[in-house]
């Protein structure tokens, strides 16, 4: 039996997994202290009840990781930590792997969709991630940063700062909060009926699917962005299908059909064809890409 971890900042899911299909589950509670000692701990004394035997264990963490070494979880506040020692004082002798949380979606919506051998996998929810697998594996890059394509220069007219740092990161304008600040900046000129204070990401893709002005102006900037992306990531790894995933992606169809149409006018005539589709596993997609890491 394989175990995936899918680390998230209040909660950590942990399913069981066999034959790409999740047989058993566990919910641990977030916290910084403490973290990983209370997730091995819960799965200890669950395959002690059940008498399940482990083979392999895979993490997704939501930062940036090398290996077993995670680097820093900014929404969790962990830095400077390698978990392996950690799991080697409960599971001796069991492979541990570890990766970027959107590494470990990308590969598991791959391995649901037997179609594809490579794939990107990109999340739209508070930020904007992303994760690259090429036959079968998750490739983390050099400096394990592979899939960062929320801070790729995209945004030229707003340049709005971004969190990291920089200006005018795809993340501005294409996350959650990018498109709240969208709607915001340009509420006086459109008719709309959203009301300004309080605006969520769902409530103006919402109005977009009932042609309110102001939603199809943001849904058209922020699928303008996303397939200048898309454009610019397929000409470098040329991969079989882009998976768009996270809460924002539950606007459906007409997000994806928008961001198809705007990519196919940015697109080189060789990879115009590009199949760009909802991922469909949801939470799942963590747990079961991190089980197959291994």
């Amino acid at each position: 039996m394989r175990v995936g971890i899918d680390v998230g900042g209040t909660t950590v899911k942990v399913g069981f997994v066999d034959n790409y299909e999740i047989k058993e589950r566990l919910v641990v509670k977030t916290t910084k202290d403490k973290l990983f000692e209370d997730v091995c701990e819960k799965i200890k004394e669950f395959v002690d009840l059940k008498n399940i035997k482990i083979d392999s264990i895979g993490v997704g963490l939501p930062g940036h990781v090398v290996g077993t070494v995670i680097d820093k979880l900014p929404n969790i506040g962990i830095e400077n930590l390698d978990i392996k020692p950690i799991f080697d004082k409960y599971f001796p002798n069991i492979e541990l792997k570890a990766t970027n949380d959107a590494n470990a979606a990308a590969l598991g919506e791959m391995l649901a969709d037997n179609k594809v051998k490579s794939a990107y996998m990109i999340t739209l929810g508070t930020g904007v991630g992303g994760g690259l697998v090429i036959d079968s594996k998750v490739r983390d890059g050099a400096h394990a940063n592979c899939g960062e394509i929320g801070h790729m220069f995209i945004d030229f007219v707003h340049n709005y700062k971004c969190s990291c740092g920089l200006f005018g990161c795809l993340e501005t304008v294409a996350s959650a909060t990018g498109i709240v600040r969208l709607a915001k900046e340009y509420y006086d000129n459109f008719e709309t009926k959203l009301k300004k204070d309080n605006l969520t990401a769902k409530e103006i893709m919402d109005a977009a699917k009932e042609n309110d002005e102001l939603g199809l102006f943001v849904l058209n900037m922020v699928s303008d962005a996303l397939g200048r992306a898309i454009s610019i990531i397929e000409l470098s790894v040329d991969v079989d299908a882009f998976y768009i995933g996270g809460g924002v992606s539950m606007a459906g169809d007409i997000l994806i059909n928008r961001i198809k149409d705007n990519y196919k006018r940015y697109a080189h005539y060789a990879i115009k064809d590009i199949d760009i589709k909802l991922a469909k596993l949801g939470n799942d997609a963590g747990i079961i890409g991190a089980a197959y890491l291994s």
